[in-house]
């Protein structure tokens, strides 16, 4: 294409964004419907919450090889956005309808995803859309396969798209597929047909456009003759479904290549934001897995595993997704930190426009909502293995019991006490010696609520006495960090969760403590999640750190799982500096500043296990704590993270300084927490210390 050919092009969909954000924002701006009850459990107000105005953004444009008669009325192109619209008779689908697989070249093909010729992403600036990237797809692309706009509307269409086809009965459950449709959840009836020359329904509706791309595209292949699917070299045939080839892991196609190396190329933010453009087809195949199908998606760190969690539970809810994809219930997000939360928060609010029915909460936050309690108590998550296991679940149940068939009606504090006097000599909670003798050592109620080690099993108790009503209703958790849950708290996730629906999210080298389960087997085995174990899915490339960062953070993993497959391939080596403990504090300072010049624009992070002492370098060197964030400090304009390990997870930098390593703690022979504070940076990494490293970090 040639460079005045693109710059018409270019601005052609610059008004096509303009026309699709103004359409799209005009219609968030309509009077809010008052929906009852929920909007009650989430504000206690009885009102709505006012609703995230959606930027009404176009992610990119799909050209098929000719025009289609039957489903797009003659035309041979449309738009993927953000929500459905018609732009004069062109097409806008929401991502989250079927016909969006032909975008994202996801596994789960829809009829036109073989007649694809080029796809089209665009990249934005702001609200802008500052330039695009053509992908062809098959050999014989046409010469110019987008066609331009007419900015009059044009006459309307001669025939109606498809109406949905009628519902298919349930299939019989099988290990790795959809549970059968619950037998007290009635099967919505297929809507009618509209007449011809009507106007397309708006998109919430589900016979709208955007939803009339479901028929049957989940499960059935098209009898027209196949035409390859993925650029000459890529895999021409994927699986059905996600996860479902047998062999050694074959390297995932990618899409957008170009525009995802600029996007990574591109300074990082404080909160994670859509990728929509450049999502991955492995990607985007879990995250449009049926709501009711439970799985367990592992990954090494920077494979889009956050990713898939945020974009995962916003496609669970959107109306565009087919019916029999979603849920009627709510999906809570639980992640690691109050940092994770506020990080994926923005995304969430961007694709699902505020919805009420997500939640993204962190562990420890959830737990304190549970409570009612407003800041974090103090110390370690356990200090012994019987403080977060499960059997103080089931002490906490057989009490909760006990006491209601007296006819009572018991309180948070009556069954604490209960459960910490180990009943009565009469009647105890448990004979075992090694229980009684944990159970007597409790402290009292007040000082318990002080200490962050007995917080799972307060917020065990408080939820079987008083379940809060805005965590009533909940049909899918998404839990991301899933290798850092221990035994207690999985069941208390468990007893939140309506439908038992599950997506599982982790990296068991990430491990931070022996007191959390050590397989995903020993995880399902808490759950008991129906229709049998939920399949393990594995995402295979590592996108946010180079080559050599993840080569270096490796060297802390067995031996046999040190492959590395990484999209940025370039990128400098870590530095490594050993230095006197007095010199310390003036080397960190120097290479923060370094850090400072090479990614001006970029986000930058100090992890230690022992944040104070560094907090007192930054302090000494002029730095100043931020009054808006308690970890971000804050010199001549610019910000630097200051973060413990642990507060470290699940977020991502430009540039990260690891200052001690030897002090990082380890479980098991592992150092998940330091392997996971070293691959943390997306383009650099330094590493400072006084005291001999890791072992395996001295070794090649």
């Amino acid at each position: 294409m040639t460079l005045g050919r693109k710059q018409l092009d270019l601005e052609d969909e610059r008004t096509a964004q303009k026309r699709y954000r103004r359409k799209v924002q005009e219609r968030a701006s309509q009077p809010i419907t008052h929906q009852g009850s929920r909007n009650n459990f989430w504000t206690g107000t009885g009102l709505p919450n006012s609703p995230v105005m959606p930027f009404g953004s176009l992610v990119g444009r799909v050209a098929l090889g000719e025009a289609d008669e039957e489903i797009l009325d003659g035309h041979g192109d449309f738009y993927i956005g953000e929500t459905y619209a018609n732009l004069d008779g062109v097409y806008v689908f929401s991502w989250a309808a079927p016909v969006a697989c032909t975008f994202f070249r996801g596994s789960r093909h829809h009829e036109l995803c073989n007649e694809v010729a080029v796809i089209r992403a665009f990249e934005h600036r702001g609200d802008d859309i500052v330039d695009f990237h053509d992908e062809p797809v098959c050999d014989d692309v046409p010469a110019h396969p987008f066609r331009k706009r007419a900015l009059t509307v044009p006459t309307a269409p001669s025939r109606t798209l498809r109406p949905p086809a009628a519902p298919r009965p349930p299939t019989p459950p099988a290990p790795t597929h959809s549970p059968p449709a619950q037998p007290t959840t009635p099967q919505k009836p297929a809507a009618s047909a509209p007449t011809a020359g009507s106007t397309p329904p708006v998109p919430h509706q589900r016979n709208s456009p955007a939803a009339v791309f479901s028929a049957d595209t989940a499960a059935a292949p098209s009898a027209q003759p196949v035409r390859p699917a993925f650029p000459a070299g890529r895999p021409k045939d994927p699986p059905s479904r996600p996860g479902a080839q047998s062999g050694p892991p074959t390297r995932p196609p990618v899409r957008a290549e170009n525009l995802l190396r600029a996007r990574l190329a591109a300074p990082r933010t404080k909160s994670l934001a859509p990728v929509l453009a450049t999502l991955q087809p492995d990607q985007y195949d879990l995250v449009t897995v049926p709501a009711m199908d439970s799985m367990i998606i592992e990954g090494q760190p920077g494979t889009g595993k956050t990713i898939v969690a945020s974009h995962r539970a916003a496609y669970l809810v959107s109306d565009d997704t087919p019916e029999e994809n979603t849920l009627d219930g709510d999906v809570l997000i639980v992640g690691p930190t109050s940092g994770y939360s506020r990080h994926v928060q923005a995304v969430i609010d961007r694709l699902t426009g505020g919805s009420e029915r997500v939640r993204v909460l962190s562990l420890p936050e959830l737990m304190l909502h549970i409570l009612g309690m407003g800041s974090e108590p103090r110390g370690t998550i356990s200090r012994s293995w019987q403080d977060v296991d499960q059997e103080l679940a089931m002490f906490v149940r057989a009490t909760v019991t006990r006491l209601k068939a007296t006819g009572t009606k018991p309180t948070c504090d009556d069954v604490y006490d209960h459960v910490r006097r180990n009943g009565s000599s009469e009647s105890p909670v448990t004979r075992d010696p090694e229980w009684d003798a944990y159970l007597r050592r409790l402290p009292p109620t007040r000082d318990a609520l002080t200490m962050r080690a007995h917080t799972p099993l307060l917020a065990t108790i408080q939820w079987e006495v008083a379940k809060p009503r805005d965590l009533v209703g909940i049909e899918h958790i998404i839990v991301d960090e899933a290798q850092d849950v221990t035994p207690l708290e999985w069941l208390l996730l468990a007893s939140m969760n309506e439908a038992h629906a599950w997506t599982l999210i982790g990296d068991l080298n990430q491990r931070r403590s022996d007191h959390t389960l050590a397989s995903w087997a020993q995880v399902l085995g808490l759950l008991a999640i129906p229709y049998g174990d939920p399949p393990v899915r594995r995402l295979e490339r590592g996108y946010r750190s180079t080559r050599p960062i993840l080569e270096y953070a490796n060297r802390l993993l067995p031996a046999a799982e040190r492959a590395v497959l990484a999209f940025q391939e370039e990128g400098p080596e870590p530095t490594v500096e050993k230095c006197q403990q007095s010199g310390l504090p003036a080397t960190v300072i120097r290479h923060l500043s370094r850090l400072q010049s090479s990614y001006p624009q970029g986000t930058l992070a100090i992890i230690t296990a022992d944040p104070k002492a560094v907090e007192t370098m930054l302090r000494l060197a002029g730095w100043a704590k931020s009054r808006s964030d308690r970890f971000t400090w804050e010199h001549s304009g610019r910000e630097v993270v200051v973060a413990h390990p642990d507060t470290a997870r699940g977020l991502e930098f430009d540039a990260v300084v690891v200052v001690e390593p030897a002090d990082f703690p380890q479980n098991l022979g592992r150092q998940g927490p330091l392997y996971t504070a070293l691959t943390r940076p997306n383009r650099e990494l330094a590493v400072l210390h006084t005291k001999p490293l890791p072992e395996r970090l001295r070794k090649r």
